[in-house]
Parts: C-alpha cells; structure tokens; sequence
C-alpha cells in the first residue's frame, strides 16, 4: 500500500467515473495537512481531513479506467487530492491518476508506469478544496510561525536599572532565510550588474561556469580563472551561501565533446580526475554540490561506467569536501508528472545513495516552470519532507513563452509556495544576465540597464514583504520591548548593529595536555572519594595485615543511553545495553504523536514494556522525554488543525493521561521540548502556556524533575538558543512558581568545541540546577574514526565538569535495519565500532577496578 498525492488545480467542473459527491465551497477549510509518506504500508492510513469531499473509501479499477465523478467544482479553487494505492498484477508501479473534464484532460495530478495490466485500490481518499484566500492565509501563517520570531529587548541605564517608556527604533538590515539567484561570468567588472545583485540577493550559484565543459573544455586544459574571480566578487560582498553546479551532469549531450569518445577506462580516470580537481580546489568554499545533475531522466555515466557510478562520485566528492552538504538536483519532479522524474523515484534513487553509505545529502529541485500548480508544488514538497533532508528549489523560473505580467504573476506563485513551505531551506533563481545581449536562460528579472521587468518587481515586493521594516515603540514598565520579525540580523537607530562593550576580558590558553590534568584533576575531586575500611575480628579488635580485596559493581554516576522499542524481546540488545548503562531514555516511543497517533486513541503499551525490561535489570534512572514539543513538524497532525480551545483541552489530557499513568517513574520529565528555537504552543495557546504545562506537571508528580531540553545552545553559538536565552527562560519558569526544574542540554555535535562546552557549563552552573548532556551524539557525516575520536573529546568534557549530574548519548539502535539517529555504537550483531569501543574505553576508565592491599598497624585499610 502506498500513499500518492495527487493534486489539482481546477477551474472546470471536473468528470471521472461513478457519482460521489456533490461539492459546496465552504470559507472554514481546515488547516492544511502537511502529512506524507514516502513508505509502502500493508494497510492504509486514514484519509485526510476525514475525505474532504469524496466519502466512498474503497473503489477497484483496471488501469486507465475511470474512477471518480465529482460534479460542481469551482473555478478560483485549490483541490488537494491524496490517496493511499494498492496495486495488484505487479510487484510494483507508478500510478498516474489523469483528469477529464466535458472538454479538458489534465495530465499531471500523479504518477503511472507501463502499459502493463494491473488492478487498482483506492482506499483513503481525499479531496480537499481551498479557496484562494485560505490557502494564502495557510501561507501566511506557516511564514508567521517558521520564518519569523519574537524578538525580546531588555533596556537599562548604565547601572543596569531597566529604563521604562525609553523609545525602541530596529530595524533588520540581513536576512536568515538564503534567497538567491545565478550569475554570469557577465557580473564581473560590471558595477550595475554587481550593485543590483548585492543590493537584493544573499546567496549565489554559477549559471555555467563551473560546469565540465567550461572549465576543461579540452581534454587536461583545465582553467577556473572565471570561477575563481566569480568567487572572489561574492566573498568581496560577504556573500558565503554558495551553490557549486554542478560537478557532474548526466544528459549526452552537455558532456565535454573530447570526453564522449573515451574508452570506459579513459573516461573513468577523467572523471575522477575531474572530481579530485574541482574539490580539491574549492574545498570548505561551496556550501553545497550538485554532484551529478539530472540522474533521474538521463544516464550517461551509468550507461558507461556502470550501474553505481553516480554512487562513487557521491562517495568520492563526501570524502574530498566532507562539510559541503551533497545535493541530487532534478527537474520535473516539482514542475509536472514527467514518468522518470516522479517523486517517488526521486525517493528511491535518494535512498539508495543513502544505503550506499553517502550520508550528506540534500534535495534540489530545480522548478522551472510554465505554469506553477501550488498544491502539486506543495504536495511534493511534503512528501520529500519527510525524508528530513535540507531541500532547496535551486533554479527557479518561469517560461519566457509567456506575456511578461504573467510571468511575473507565476514567478509570485512558485517564490510564495517555496518561501512558506516549513521544509524548504533555501531558493535560487535561475536568472543570470548576460550583458551582452544574450539574455537570461529564460527568464530575466531586469533589462540590460538593470530596471526592473515585472518578475523584478515582484522580487523586489516580495524582499520587502519578508524583511522586518522599521519597528518602533517603549519599553513597558519592566524596560522590556517585544516585537516578531523574520530571521536575521537588525540595526539600532543609529544606523548601527548593535555593539557590545567588552570589560575585564581575558584569554587564556592551554596545552591540550594542561587541558586534560584539569579534567582528570576535576574527575579525581569531583567524581572519586577517599573509602577507609576497618577490619576488625568477631571481637572488635583491629586485624593487623588482613589482606582485602575489593571491586566496584555499580557506578554512581549515571551514563546511559537512548532505547529503540526495538530492544523489546531482543536478547542480544538487552544484554549488550545492560551490562554498559545505568541509565536510559526511550527514544520516541513517549512522544505525544506516538502514544496518541489519533485523537484520543492513547496507547502505552510500548513505553508499558520498555519500563518494565529496564526495572527488571535493575534500571531506575531513567527520563520521561518528553512531554511536549514545541516544534510545528512533530506535533501530531490531527492535532494542528484544532481550534485553540480544542487544542489545549487535548494538551492538559495528554499531561494528565501520560502523568497520571507514569508518576514517580521517570525521574525527570522532559515537559515542553525546545522551547527556544520553537514556539507553536505559545502562538496557539499564548506567551503563558509553557509556564503553565510545567506547573501542572509540577503538581501531577512532584517528585520528578522537571526539564527544559534545548539544542544548540552547547554545539554552537546560535542566537535563538544562547545560553543567555535559556538562563532567561528559565528565571521567567522559576519566577512563574516552578520550583523544581533542571537544564537539559541535548549536545547533538559536529565538531564539539572543548572550550564552548566549558564555558557554557560554567554559565549555567550558577543557576545551582542538575544539568545533563540529555541526548550526546557526533554527527553521521564524519568518517568512523573521527567519529569516535569526538566522542571522547564530548564524554570527557560532560563527566569532568562538576555541574554536570548525568549523560545520556542518543545511540538508540533499530535493529530491523533503520540504524540510529545519527550515532550508533555497535552494528547490527551488536560488535562495537569505533565510538563503541570509546564508551567501553571510558566505562572502565570512569570504574574502580579490583584493589588489593593489607591492613596497616590500625586495621585500616
């Protein structure tokens, strides 16, 4: 069974099959559902939004036959149509769902394969229309909530009294959120092309000058004189977000004429050589690669090298550049239903590179389009989201075959669709200018003097619309000035970014070696105390030379790990687990939208089991994660279309249910997860309600503590999680009448700074609260050894810090093959790797091993 999303977007009364309904336009739509699969399921999941508008759940037809009828659709409207298929008569297929109206056939709403004969099953459906208004507001909201933050401004006097009624002037002078477009080799020494460019764009890509057949145009001439003064221009302009397109790319006939002819042998060595040369050039200077363009539609190199060619040159490129993130970069997966192009096949190819072991990857769709269909943008768009990959509409246009105010009417609609999608990181356009007459690609922003073109001018709107303007106002009688604004860096009313005075400064090194004797130093006072044992006879006398022998069983300072409901019935798992941890945290398996997947259909059987394994081997350490969470993608999905009375009866139930069941435990609760990066409660349920979920779980069990869990604000220096803001937050919790709470730092690293960890400890330490590393992990993307070698360097710093009460590293394993979040300690047969031999290391380090000795003169020993 697989879930397709078919989408339409009409303006005829549409005819397919049998009668189902009859639709009536109606202004209270519900939220748009995000949800998507990219799994095949053995059943089907439950339609969206309760099947819209088609009510039947279950229709049988032979390919290429009618299914549905639906009469009165209206023009003006957005139809959403998802369903789950199944297919018999073949192992698997692509389905392609065509419309029909009286007089229209609409050809792209899905996906099909062959001709073969096979049977389909449509269970689940959904069609569900938006007016144009709704589905702006849908938009508008999701940019409210992911493209934008409130702002908190403390204002004092020099002696740090807070200043009431002081008048407040901001205003952002960069944004956040990468908005880009090509460039042409034509932008060098030409300033109005250059002040044009700067003066709206944050991000860049070469159109074509970093392609093969520019820069070795014959074979072993290499030249990146272009590329290298492309790149010099943008760092001039402290643009940094750049594209490299692309390394590779697939079509016949873009391939180096001189390359076409090579032997298997030959082009082999060229293409490594090609790979090597580029990368090694431009390490650490593009943000991403498009490694091989367009794989789904064309397949040169495979057709020549062999089936998992375009795998090696992920590998290869990963090895050569390993913080630039790998990009597969398609067409018409985002524009049309092109067959070689689905999403679907997108997915598999994406995977395979993946089970391939290419760990950095991200998802380019390079949207250009004639007509812009925003539900079937949006539907791909929640699909591939779900593979939580970074996905970028890296070469978006609009056909020049068009008038120009309807180009600019379509460029509105895909930049829209993009900018207010939760899952998309980024957008380049693809409109390079070539000053010397040959224009865009296919479509321009400017003419050749650089004034605007209608699709200038709506770039142009749309930069403001989401840059935060001037902001004025006071601070209230606390000194305190809110204001929400769109990510990025602001200015005060002086013109100026905000300054920070430094006083009483200090730097101070250290040899790595006198690093770790104050560690080890810190370890031996903090973690180790001095045991004195007085042997005496059945009469009390000292014994003079007893010989003692001693041994440690069990530690007291709690170092665990993440569990998978995959340890359930698993011997291996569990004794691999339990003969290392003293402490544990279920990975999901407590989430809200895993104990409560439907509304109200709670179940615990899972978390039920999991609790019972660790107290029958003796583990009571372990932490309730987590309650709540702020983030918009993990809350339940029928929970995000509730009305705000509906959704917060839900939430007091899901913290009474999941409290009430479980009090005394779980010795910490996790109560509403990321709350500074986060904030869909506090805009749902107001600025107070996360104040108040920590007081009802505060008094529904008193004994366990009470967390705030946050990122960021231990791997690195993140505005939105600062330790500042999470020192705030939690005063504002503690003043709010929370009395019981404890600093949760989930230390998800790529390259843990030794330094930051400290100091960051060192801040939160004054608090007097327990901290704990909550969820330890080093990024995937590095090789093994490295890998482990930065585990230490975190494990070393967590257990010497004094503040520091517990660690917990997020190395849940899934044995049926989905591996861990980002850092395993053992394969599948439970044999360590390399950060599992680190944590055996440590554990026996960190562990007092057999003492010996005899009794001095006053049996003591």
């Amino acid at each position: 069974m697989k879930n397709f999303v078919f989408i339409l977007l009409l303006g005829l009364s549409l005819h397919v099959g049998p009668s189902i309904s009859t639709f009536t336009s109606s202004d209270d739509a519900p939220l748009y559902d995000y949800s998507a699969s990219t799994e095949c399921k053995s059943t089907p999941e439950d339609a969206l939004y309760n099947g819209g508008i088609i009510k039947n759940q279950a229709l049988e037809t032979p390919i290429n036959s009618t299914a549905f009828v639906l009469n009165n659709l209206t023009g003006d409207t957005i139809y959403s149509f998802s369903g789950w298929i199944k297919i018999t008569g073949a192992a698997s297929s692509l389905i392609k769902a065509t419309l029909t109206t009286d007089n229209v056939i609409f050809n792209c709403t899905g996906t099909n394969s062959d001709g073969q004969q096979i049977n389909v099953s449509i269970s689940s459906a959904s069609l569900q229309p938006f007016t144009n208004e709704q589905w702006n507001n849908i938009q508008q909201n999701t940019i409210n909530t992911e493209r934008k933050r409130t702002a908190t401004l403390h204002v004092s006097d020099v002696n740090g009294n807070s200043l009431h009624g002081a008048k407040v002037v901001v205003e952002q002078v960069s944004r956040d959120f990468p908005l880009g477009s090509a460039i042409s080799e034509g932008i060098l020494g030409n300033l109005p092309y250059q002040k044009w460019f700067v003066d709206r764009f944050n991000a860049a890509v070469f159109e074509n000058e970093l392609k093969w057949n520019s820069t070795e145009p014959q074979r072993g001439q290499i030249n990146y004189t272009i590329p290298d003064q492309m790149l010099q221009f943008l760092h001039s302009k402290n643009i940094h977000t750049i594209r490299g397109h692309n390394i590779l790319w697939e079509p016949h006939n873009v391939i180096p004429a001189w390359a076409k002819n090579l032997t298997t042998s030959e082009l082999n060595i060229s293409v490594r050589s090609r790979i090597h040369s580029l990368l090694n050039r431009y390490k650490n200077q593009f943000v991403h690669w498009d490694v091989d363009n367009e794989m789904l539609p064309w397949d040169f190199f495979k057709q020549r090298l062999g089936p998992n060619a375009s795998l090696e040159f992920f590998r290869i490129a990963q090895r050569l550049d390993p913080l630039a993130t790998m990009f597969m970069n398609e067409f018409n997966v985002l524009e049309n239903c092109n067959l070689d192009c689905a999403v679907d096949n997108y997915v598999e190819r994406l995977k395979g590179l993946r089970e391939g072991g290419v760990t950095m990857a991200g998802i380019g769709l390079q949207a250009h389009f004639f007509v812009p269909n925003p539900a079937l943008i949006r539907g791909v768009l929640d699909k591939l989201a779900t593979l939580k990959l970074p996905i970028w509409l890296t070469e978006l246009d609009i056909s020049k075959k068009l008038d120009p105010q309807t180009q600019a009417k379509y460029l509105e609609v895909a930049l829209r669709e993009g900018f207010s999608h939760p899952s998309v990181d980024g957008i380049m356009m693809w409109t390079a200018l070539h000053p010397n007459g040959d224009g865009c690609y296919r479509m321009c922003l400017t003419d050749y003097n650089f004034k605007n073109l209608p699709t200038g001018d709506v770039v142009d709107s749309l930069l403001k619309e989401w840059q935060t303007g001037v902001v004025e106002g006071e601070t209230d009688d606390h000194g305190v000035f809110n204001f929400s604004g769109f990510l990025g860096e602001y200015k005060n009313s002086d013109g100026q970014r905000i300054n920070v005075s430094i006083s009483s400064a200090s730097l101070q090194p250290f040899t790595n070696e006198q690093w770790k004797n104050i560690q080890q130093n810190t370890i031996n006072t903090e973690r180790k105390w001095a045991a004195t044992l007085h042997v005496s006879d059945v009469d009390g006398k000292s014994i003079h030379g007893a010989k003692v022998v001693v041994e440690q069983v069990s530690r007291d300072f709690p170092l665990g790990s993440a569990i998978s409901e995959g340890i359930l019935g698993n011997l291996p798992y569990q004794k691999w687990f339990v003969d290392r941890f003293n402490a544990a945290v279920f990975e999901n398996e407590l989430k809200w939208n895993s104990t409560e997947p439907q509304r109200g259909q709670v179940n615990y059987t899972i978390p039920d089991q999991m609790l019972q394994f660790l107290h029958s081997k003796n583990i009571h350490t372990i932490r309730g994660h987590n309650i709540l969470w702020e983030s918009h993608n993990v809350i339940p999905a029928w929970a995000k279309n509730l009305t705000t009375s509906e959704l917060n009866i839900s939430v007091r139930s899901r913290i009474h249910s999941l409290l009430n069941r479980y009090k005394n435990q779980f010795v910490h609760w996790d109560v509403d997860n990321e709350m500074l990066p986060w904030d869909f409660f506090k805009q749902r349920l107001g600025p107070n309600a996360s104040l108040e979920f920590f007081r009802t779980a505060q008094r529904l069990d008193p004994l366990a503590t009470m967390f705030m869990n946050e990122f960021n604000v231990l791997e690195n220096c993140n505005l939105d999680c600062a330790v500042d803001n999470y020192v705030e937050r939690l005063k504002g919790l503690r003043e709010g009448g929370v009395t019981m709470a404890g600093i949760g730092l989930q230390a998800h690293f790529f390259v843990p700074n030794p330094a930051l960890i400290r100091g960051v400890l060192d801040k939160l330490a004054t608090l007097k609260l327990p901290i704990w590393l909550t969820e330890l992990d080093i990024s995937k993307k590095l090789d093994p050894q490295t890998h482990a070698k930065y585990l230490e360097v975190a494990l070393r710093e967590g257990f010497s810090h004094p503040s520091v009460d517990g660690i917990m590293m997020w190395t849940a394993l899934h044995p049926n093959g989905d591996g861990c979040y980002r850092m395993c300690l053992t394969d599948y047969n439970f044999k360590n790797l390399p950060t599992g031999d680190i944590v055996d290391s440590l554990i026996k380090e960190w562990q007092t091993g057999v003492v010996e000795g005899e009794t001095d003169d006053h049996g003591v020993f």
